[in-house]
């Protein structure tokens, strides 16, 4: 509580317009409440020493009265079970339904959660994600089969290789997949891979029917010779 000089100079930054505006450091407030520099929300349910919710800023629109609305967001600086993080709640009208909780988080780490309270990469979404466009930045494609060197595996060796395994050769397995995510970037790449591997066949392919073409060509003109 301020008292003396203190409870003085803080008045002296207080002010209020007649249509009710109030401004702290600011002489002619022009919206309900204005601040001339920084704002600081400490302490949770009890104090900043032992909440784990830290500072909190809650917005309420009392407009929100059907289920499944939030009538309030409160923004939280988390600590402890929550982890270090900045956290968007949302409680969800009527109070204590099961959709209420944290919806956005920031970890103090950088990390970033959507629907995921605890993100353990940069970004983490527990759902669907919806874009237009999707633009991956990486080192390094598979254009490295089309070099004179690379050597294109035999159809034969291909044929054994699925046989035993029951996928192709590079591309991860099922069991790999559903222990360990799919990584899209190296899965394009090897994609391309196959790709591209697949069109050196082809290729291949055409030629032999061409050199068989001709062979049976020139059989027929001899025979019709004959």
């Amino acid at each position: 509580m301020l008292v003396g000089p203190l409870w003085a100079a803080a008045q002296s930054q207080i002010y209020e317009t007649p249509e009710g505006n109030v401004g702290i450091g600011v002489p002619n407030p022009t919206q309900k409440f204005m601040v001339n520099g920084e704002i600081y929300s400490i302490g949770g349910l009890t104090s900043a020493i032992d909440s784990p919710e830290g500072g909190k800023l809650s917005l309420v629109n009392y407009m929100k009265s059907n289920a499944g609305t939030a009538r309030t967001w409160t923004i939280y600086n988390m600590t402890g079970v929550y982890g270090n993080s900045l956290q968007f709640w949302m409680y969800e009208t009527p109070p204590g339904s099961n959709a209420s909780g944290p919806k956005f988080v920031i970890q103090d780490n950088g990390f970033v959660g959507i629907g995921n309270p605890f993100p353990q990469s940069e970004l983490a979404v527990a759902g669907t994600i919806t874009t237009k466009k999707v633009k991956v930045t990486n080192t390094g494609w598979a254009d490295f089969v089309f070099d004179p060197n690379y050597t294109l595996p035999s159809l034969g060796a291909l044929e054994a290789f699925i046989k035993e395994h029951k996928h192709l050769p590079e591309i991860p397995s099922e069991q790999t997949i559903s222990k360990e995510g799919l990584d899209l970037s190296e899965m394009a790449k090897l994609q391309m891979q196959k790709i591209e591997e697949l069109t050196l066949y082809i290729i291949r392919q055409q030629k032999e029917i061409d050199e068989l073409k001709t062979a049976m060509k020139n059989m027929q003109q001899k025979l019709d010779k004959q």
